[in-house]
């Protein structure tokens, strides 16, 4: 029998770390992604759970970096059966007239861009395989947006959009396209909150806490295994009730 697998990218972040860990404890082999970050400590724990687990450099913004870890991760691993397009980044907050076009252009080529890429070469391999399925992690912004972040709120809110349009293409070809939207999780990207800002995040939050990588890897599971197998093109908002209509 073929040990499933799963390629997920920015394995060195909170939620990048959760998820893989989620599919290891369930038997998956794992394929990740990482930049400037340490995927040591996650490798040990994924071969102590006895799943083979590579790692792979990997730089969003570089068109031919993406293509050529796909054709690596596709040729390492037999069969990938989910793609999680994890890997993203967030700027320090500032009124959108202060933002400056390089940090523009840099959230655009790693969020969305990056995003796209992603998953044009997942799609690719998918359509010959006849089978596979993604999940894009977006945001809470990327629906109701968040102020002084307008631009990271664009590209959250653009991989929902590609989310959706992917999911029609994919759907006669038994390709499965679905994104989450986590809200105040705590990973790298809060890390810098004062304990006002935290304090702040839990009271509009109904669950009253931040939540944790793992509350998010739950849902991406989900939504990357046949118990979601006729889920398409949603969006699974991971907020506590921060939004709440």
């Amino acid at each position: 029998m073929i040990r499933k697998t799963v390629f997920i990218t920015g394995g060195s972040g909170g939620i990048g770390q959760a998820t893989a860990l989620k599919f290891a404890n369930e038997g998956y082999n794992i394929a990740t992604t990482y930049l400037n970050g340490d995927t040591t400590l996650l490798q040990k724990q994924c071969e102590k759970l006895g799943v083979k687990f590579k790692a792979y450099k990997m730089d969003l913004r570089d068109e031919n970096s993406v293509r050529n870890t796909f054709n690596q991760v596709f040729s390492d691993f037999e069969y990938i059966d989910a793609v999680v397009c994890n890997a993203g980044k967030a700027d320090k907050e500032m009124l959108l007239s202060d933002v400056d076009t390089k940090n523009i252009d840099d959230l655009l080529f790693t969020n969305l861009r990056g995003t796209i890429l992603c998953n044009q070469e997942a799609f690719k391999r998918f359509i010959k395989q006849k089978h596979g399925n993604i999940v894009n992690v977006s945001s809470i912004f990327g629906i109701n947006g968040g102020p002084c972040e307008a631009v990271y709120s664009a590209t959250k809110g653009g991989i929902i959009a590609l989310t959706k349009a992917l999911a029609v293409e994919g759907a006669p070809l038994k390709i499965r396209v679905n994104a989450v939207a986590p809200g105040y999780i705590d990973t790298k990207m809060t890390a810098h909150f004062s304990d006002e800002e935290k304090a702040k995040a839990v009271s509009v939050t109904p669950l009253s806490r931040i939540g944790q990588g793992e509350d998010v890897a739950n849902s991406i599971f989900f939504l990357a295994t046949d118990s979601s197998s006729f889920i398409t093109g949603e969006v699974v908002v991971v907020s506590g009730g921060v939004l709440r209509f």
